[in-house]
């Protein structure tokens, strides 16, 4: 199954979650794949190119990140400053050749589910369009309730089932809220818990890792 991985914020940790997935699922044998549809920033391709080396480079970087913009701005704005207009049917194309030949392919959303692409037009309508299950990465401390709950209750309203939430320790730091919140967020949103990222984990291998990529069926 392909999973559509979005963010209670930027800088939660969706492509540090996105790659870690990646690899262990590599790792076992599973030919797996990254997909980064839209990439905003100077460095924003290097998402892609964590996929990409992931996959021991064996499609295109452009195949793996269709869109790529030179602003750190959401798309729309990234775009109307280039004067581009993103091309849905290129993403949509790339990911279909990318399903085609791995299972599961991994699709990794720039920042949250209301970042607009176009017009009218949102991460979260991408995500609708690929028939995409969603996984919400979120931080672990201060602050998440609020932001996860928000995030769910968006996707519900854009009639995408969510899988589940990966909480991710960002800090280090395990407070009060931090402890509460791994059994507050997933009692309050209504889904899963699928995980908890270590704090600077370099590899799937704890047991809770191994619960989130069955959680996933992966």
């Amino acid at each position: 199954m392909n999973f559509f991985i979005t963010g209670t914020d930027t800088g939660v940790g969706k492509t540090y979650v996105t790659a870690l997935l990646l690899a262990e699922l590599r790792r076992r044998g599973i030919k797996a794949a990254g997909f980064k549809p839209i990439a905003c920033g100077p460095g924003g391709r290097e998402d892609a190119r964590q996929y990409w080396q992931l996959m021991n480079r064996e499609v295109p970087l452009n195949l793996i990140n269709p869109v790529y913009l030179r602003h750190s701005l959401a798309p729309n704005v990234a775009a109307r400053l280039e004067h581009r207009r993103i091309d849905l049917r290129k993403v949509l194309t790339s990911y279909q050749a990318l399903i085609a030949d791995y299972d599961p392919v991994l699709v990794e959303g720039a920042g949250g589910l209301l970042v607009p692409i176009r017009r009218g037009y949102f991460m979260a309508n991408l995500a609708r369009d690929l028939a995409l299950p969603v996984v919400i990465v979120a931080r672990l401390g201060l602050g998440t309730i609020n932001h996860t709950l928000l995030t769910v209750r968006q996707a519900h309203a854009f009639g995408l089932k969510v899988a589940g939430i990966v909480l991710n320790d960002t800090t280090g730091r395990r407070g009060l809220a931090e402890r509460t919140n791994v059994r507050e967020v997933p009692l309050l949103c209504g889904v899963p818990l699928l995980g908890v990222i270590p704090f600077q984990a370099s590899a799937l291998t704890a047991p809770a890792q191994r619960t989130l990529l069955r959680r996933l069926n992966l």
